[in-house]
């Protein structure tokens, strides 16, 4: 268990260095995509730490939800979100496929990069479920292009472990994009499938949801939508 909670705080703090990093308009990207709403209860789904809070936090009074499926969550966010804040902070271990709330409990939902590690139909099912009406989700993902562009890095490594890994996610993808099924423990060590426009138009049409624009950290290789719930 120590070893294991060793390798998440040196990611959790990795996380956490890198949100340091970003300059004010990176920090503040999704609280001022949600500035012009009232947002009084926030979830965020593959939380990590719970970074994304800080801004909703520090500017407005909603309380805030955190959901990952890591052992060392609760850990490793009660150091990260003591003191002032921790009142208004809530961490649940859970998956995104099925997810400890109620329906129509949440302003916002939060998916950042996490999708692409979930059942894809179940994970979008849940987030609806538990968005309000007019509730936003703002989702980032992973296209295709993510994994050429990983493949054209680690081909210079020579390694063919780091080579198949996004091969594997490409397959999956693959398979996921014609089939529409996922392989539920994926392809030995690769669990990742990409998400094209065309497969998240249907799968939020499916669930009463409509994509209505693009943010501004939106790019080929991780796009990043701002979608409405509109039933």
């Amino acid at each position: 268990m120590a070893e294991t909670l060793d390798t998440y705080q040196e990611y959790a703090d990795a996380v956490l260095r890198d949100y340091k990093k970003r300059d004010e308009t990176a920090r503040n990207l999704l609280f001022d995509a949600l500035k012009d709403r009232k947002i009084e209860r926030i979830l965020d789904v593959g939380c990590s730490v719970g970074q994304e809070f800080f801004p909703f936090l520090e500017k407005s009074g909603a309380v805030c939800y955190g959901v990952d499926i890591a052992e060392e969550l609760g850990v490793l966010t009660k150091k990260v979100f003591a003191g002032k804040f921790a009142e208004r902070v809530n961490f649940v271990r859970a998956a995104g496929e099925i997810l400890p709330f109620a329906d129509q409990s949440f302003d916002a939902v939060l998916c950042r990069v996490s999708i692409p590690y979930m059942n894809n139909k179940k994970a979008i099912a849940e987030a609806a479920r538990v968005l309000k009406k007019d509730g936003v989700y703002l989702l980032k993902t992973h296209a295709p292009p993510f994994y050429f562009r990983m493949i054209k890095d680690r081909v210079k490594t020579l390694n063919p472990k780091q080579i198949a890994y996004p091969l594997i996610c490409l397959t999956a993808g693959i398979w996921h994009s014609a089939t529409g099924k996922q392989f539920e423990d994926g392809i030995w060590r690769g669990k990742e499938v990409y998400q094209t426009r065309s497969f998240l138009e249907r799968a939020f049409a499916e669930n009463g949801m409509k994509i209505e624009k693009e943010l501004s950290d939106t790019n080929p290789q991780s796009p990043s939508y701002f979608v409405v719930k509109t039933i």
